[in-house]
Parts: C-alpha cells; structure tokens; sequence
C-alpha cells in the first residue's frame, strides 16, 4: 500500500558514519559508501518526521558532550558553522516529498509508530520557518500587491460594491507577515518579530497614504459619496478586538492544517484592508470619522496578532532547543503583556469615540 513519505538523504564523511548508523538503524533504507563520502537514504511516513528530528539528540563533535536539548541535524548544522573549514560542505541534509512510495518496510514502520506512539500529526518547525521566509521581508512583489489591492478596495467602497472589495482581500498580501510574525514570537526571534512588525506597519500605512491621496485627486473633478460600506468601517466598537482575536486564532488553525493562504487569508484581509483604505478615504472627504476608521484598524490590526499568537501557542509551536524555549516564553509573556495593554486602552478608547 502507498503512503504519502518523506525522502531524507545524510551524506556525512566517512569517519563521522557511525554515528549516523547508530542514529538512525531503524529506519536506514539504504547505504551508499564512497572514497570519502557516506551517503544514507532514509523513507519515513509524513507523521513520523518530526518523530524523528526528535528523538535525535547527539551530536557528531566527538569532543563535546552529548547535549540533551538539540536535534541531530540542529547540532550538524552548528558543528559545521563552528568548526568546519570554509570549504567544507558536509554533513548534507535533505529532505523531499515523492509523489507515492510503496515499501513493505515503510507498511510496517509506520505501523510500528502507530502502535508504539498515538500522537496526532505536527509539522516540523524546520518547515513552518521555512514557509514564512518569504514573508518575514518587505520586497516590491509585496508593496505592489498592497497597492492594487487598495486601489481596488477603494473602488468597491466608493461604489457601495461588496463583491470587489472580497475581490481586493483576495490578492491582499497581509496574511503572510501576521503569521510570520505570530511564528518569529513563538521562536524567540526578536529580530524576525521587529522585521515583520515593520511590515506590517509599512503595509498599512501604504494602504491608508494611497486611499488618501487617490480620494484627494478625484475630489478634485467630483463629489465623491460616503457610502454605507465606508461608513461601517468607521464603527469603533470594542466587539471588533473579539472577531479579530477569533479570525487571527482561526486562520492559524486553518493553515496548520493544510488549507490554502489564498482561502485563510480572506480573513485577514476582511479585517484589515477596508479599515485601513477607509482611514485614508475619511482623512480627506470625511475628517470626523477619521479616528474611530483608525482605532477600529489598529484594533483589527491588535486583535488578529493576539489571536495568531494565542493559535501557535496552542498548537506548541516553538523551537527545539531548551534555551531557545526559555528565551521563547520569555519574548511571548512580554509580547502578551503589551498586547494585553493595548487592548485595554483600544477598549477604553472606542467607547470614548
């Protein structure tokens, strides 16, 4: 019977091959031994993957000891970086998905895995930072996907038309920095946290700035009329922090399970983008509604980061290492404090507004 498999392939130096062997004897599916080179094939069900990594602590630096906090391949990698030569290009690592692989042995393993230990299935963390690399830097594919995604939000407001607005979520690039951002928190990466922060805000503020200035062009030739689509995105109510800490909680279920950026990040963009092209839209034709369209966007904007972050909290994702956890739960308990703050204020304030 096929079952969907992870392909992984270690090539180490020869002198470094024991330890591999050792590691990994359960489930080597085949040895392939050069002059200087071993390269080890192994095929493990998807579920087992990040079984695997974690039952792996060791390391291939004879002179240090065992540490009991680090997967096998997170020690290779830093081996390599503190002691190997410039030059040097291995232990090599790689992991790849075949379409279907039938084995009688990987039938049994799996099996074996499922009567050993019922767990349900987590992605590696080595893959969720993977996934967000893209988006944790600001690029122009970004910016000019913000901007037409403004360009025609702004239209379906102005034309009280609920099918282009959706139209505009649709293409929004907003999801992938919140998620990063929720994951860079979860793992302690401050510096990632800060870039993906930045963002944000450079994305918001670009879809409010355009919003802005586009209403003040066609002022200019015409009156242009404060629909009700922009007027329900100048209502400042508290209950917003709630639906957002619900859609940012929701969509990061909904990408840890499979289901596709473009279906989950609707609702990030229904949050988001109107609120915002609205704050820019009232700045210039409509200036008293200007405050409550932009606290109702920063509690969109707060709420789906508290519930992204509540979400990987609940799905444990974090990093493997026992220092980087510490430093992890350290980062979100500050994170939450502040976060917790804003809410208050953004609460205290809507009712002011």
């Amino acid at each position: 019977m096929g079952y969907p498999v992870k392909k992984v392939i270690i090539t180490v130096k020869a002198e470094d091959a024991g330890t591999v062997e050792s590691m990994f004897r359960n489930v080597i599916s085949s040895v392939d031994k050069q002059d200087t080179l071993v390269m080890y094939t192994i095929y493990i069900p998807d579920e087992m993957l990040d079984e695997i990594i974690e039952q792996t602590h060791t390391t291939l630096d004879k002179d240090k000891p065992v540490p009991t906090s680090r997967p096998f391949w997170t020690d290779l990698l830093t081996m390599i970086r503190t002691t190997a030569p410039k030059d040097e290009h291995y232990p090599l690592i790689e992991v790849s998905s075949p379409d279907f692989v039938i084995s009688p042995f990987i039938d049994s393993l799996k099996e074996q895995f499922r009567t050993e230990k019922k767990r349900k299935e987590k992605t590696p963390i080595e893959k969720i930072l993977s996934s967000i690399e893209g988006s944790s830097h600001l690029d122009w594919d970004k910016v000019s996907l913000a901007a037409i995604a403004g360009l025609v939000a702004l239209i379906g407001l102005f034309l009280n038309n609920v099918g282009i607005i959706i139209g505009a979520m649709l293409i929004s690039p907003l999801l992938g920095p919140i998620y990063a951002l929720a994951i860079t928190i979860a793992v302690g990466d401050f510096k990632g946290m800060l870039r993906c922060t930045r963002i944000i805000g450079v994305l918001i503020l670009l879809l409010a700035g355009i919003a802005a200035g586009i209403t003040f062009l066609l002022s200019r030739f015409m009156v242009l009329p404060v629909t009700t689509e922009i007027m329900t995105r100048m209502d400042a109510n508290s209950i917003y922090i709630v639906m957002a800490i619900l859609l940012g909680l929701a969509t990061i279920i909904a990408l840890s399970k499979g289901i596709p950026e473009g279906v989950a990040g609707v609702a990030i963009a229904a949050a988001l983008l109107p609120p915002a092209v609205v704050t820019g839209i009232s700045l210039v034709i409509y200036p008293s509604g200007f405050f409550r369209a932009l606290i109702l966007t920063l509690q969109n904007v707060v709420g789906l980061i508290t519930g992204s972050l509540i979400g990987v909290v609940l799905l444990r994702i974090g990093p493997r290492d026992l220092y980087l956890q510490w430093q992890a739960t350290n980062l979100i308990e500050k994170i939450a404090l502040l976060l917790g703050v804003l809410i208050v204020l953004l609460v205290i304030i809507s009712f002011l507004a």
